[in-house]
C-alpha cells in the first residue's frame, strides 16, 4: 500500500510541476500599436500601444524585445501593427507575434 501511495504522490508532483513549467512560458496577450522604432540588430522595437486589459496595462510607449528578429525587418516607423507578448521571466516581457495591420 506505501508503494501505491508514493507512486501516486510522485505522479501528482510530475504533473503538477509540468504544469508549473508551462505556466512559465507565459500566456500571449493581445496588443496594438504604432512602431516608433526597430532595432533588428538587438531584435527590439519601440512601440506606443494601446490598453492591454489582460495585462491590466494603460497605454503606453515602450521598448519590448522580440522573438523573431527576422521579423522585423518588415516593420518600419509610423506603422500600425498587432502584437502577442508575453512574459518571458519575472516582469519581463517578449513579443512573440507581431504583424501589420492592412
Amino acid at each position: 500500500m506505501k508503494r501505491i501511495t508514493a507512486t501516486i504522490a510522485a505522479f501528482a508532483f510530475l504533473v503538477l510541476a509540468s504544469g508549473s513549467i508551462h505556466a512559465a512560458e507565459g500566456e500571449a496577450h493581445k496588443g496594438q500599436g504604432t512602431v516608433n522604432r526597430v532595432d533588428a540588430n538587438a531584435g527590439k522595437i519601440n512601440l506606443t500601444h494601446g490598453p492591454i486589459p489582460s495585462l491590466k496595462w494603460p497605454g503606453m510607449t515602450m521598448d519590448f524585445a522580440v522573438k523573431d528578429k527576422q521579423g522585423l525587418a518588415k516593420l518600419k516607423a509610423g506603422q500600425k501593427v498587432e502584437f502577442k507578448v508575453a512574459e518571458q521571466s519575472k516582469g519581463q516581457y517578449a513579443i512573440t507575434e507581431i504583424a501589420p495591420v492592412n
